[in-house]
């Protein structure tokens, strides 16, 4: 009876063959370094700097062979391995894939200073006020502001933090709790468009009023922590043709965050107000 018959199924006759070439391999190259050492040593005639060089190179060239033989010898089993460690390392990022991306917007978000708890952010279409952060998601509070077809609003939203390496990030409170509102209007070409400008502007002015001590201040700082140039603090109004039937009017005010809502139902109301007391009543759209 043969010794492999002896030997666990799950060792193979390669792997029999391997070990053995590899133990006569090791075996000769002891015997060989011995031999060509003691030969060295022998030689009196060589000084001992010499002898010593002699020995260095002899103890590298032994380890050099053996790891070169090592590899030709156990090529097979090597290669088997190193496909398979890809396979389990390709699986692994596979099976990991979005929790690496988040972890990577993570550090992007850390590292540009994108945003912080307390900031009002939009991104992908979702906005609200930032309430948590972690290594892999964002919390927001959706910001309560009315919006075409949508219902329910003010909720808690979580988004994964990868979508910051793909979708654009929108920070309204990177420079401060002010930001330009605009607020667009379009009423009938048949309208008093006069008296409409008149009454936003206004109104506009009365609202501005109530914070410009504030707003001059905030206005001050960032010239001074920016080096940005302070956009105007008055409202303005613009004026736009592009429906055959209607006059678009584009009312922009500094607003302080939070209140922008609020400020532009003001508006709308004091307009509708001041229109419908006028001699004529005039339709508008908003």
């Amino acid at each position: 009876m043969l010794i492999a018959d002896w030997l666990p199924s799950f060792i193979d006759r390669a792997f029999i063959r391997d070990a053995t070439v590899s133990l006569v391999f090791v075996t000769a190259l002891l015997l060989v370094r011995m031999l060509v050492h003691r030969a060295i040593l022998k030689r009196h005639d060589l000084s001992p700097e010499l002898r010593r060089r002699w020995l260095v190179t002899l103890r590298n060239t032994v380890l050099v062979l053996f790891v070169l033989a090592m590899a030709l010898i156990w090529a097979n089993e090597i290669e088997t391995l190193a496909v398979s460690l890809v396979a389990i390392a390709a699986a692994i990022v596979l099976a990991t894939k979005e929790m690496i991306l988040c972890g990577m917007g993570s550090i992007y978000r850390t590292s540009s200073n994108a945003y912080t708890v307390g900031d009002r952010i939009e991104i992908n279409g979702l906005r609200g006020l930032v309430i948590d952060t972690n290594l892999l998601c964002t919390t927001l509070h959706e910001s309560s502001q009315v919006q075409t077809h949508k219902g329910t609003v003010g909720r808690s939203v979580t988004f994964p933090n990868s979508l910051l390496l793909s979708q654009p990030l929108f920070n309204e409170t990177a420079l401060g709790q002010y930001v330009i509102q605009t607020i667009h209007i379009a009423i009938d070409r048949e309208a008093d468009w006069q008296r409409a400008e008149t009454l936003l502007l206004a109104s506009a002015n009365a609202i501005v009023a109530d914070y410009a001590d504030d707003l001059k201040h905030h206005a001050r700082q960032l010239e001074r922590s920016y080096a940005v140039e302070t956009p105007t603090l008055e409202p303005r109004l613009r004026m736009s043709l592009e429906d055959r039937e209607d006059i678009s009017l584009h009312l922009q005010l500094p607003a302080p965050l939070g209140k922008r809502a609020a400020i532009e139902q003001r508006i709308l109301r004091e307009l509708l107000t001041g229109l419908y007391r006028a001699p004529e009543k005039t339709d508008v759209k908003s």
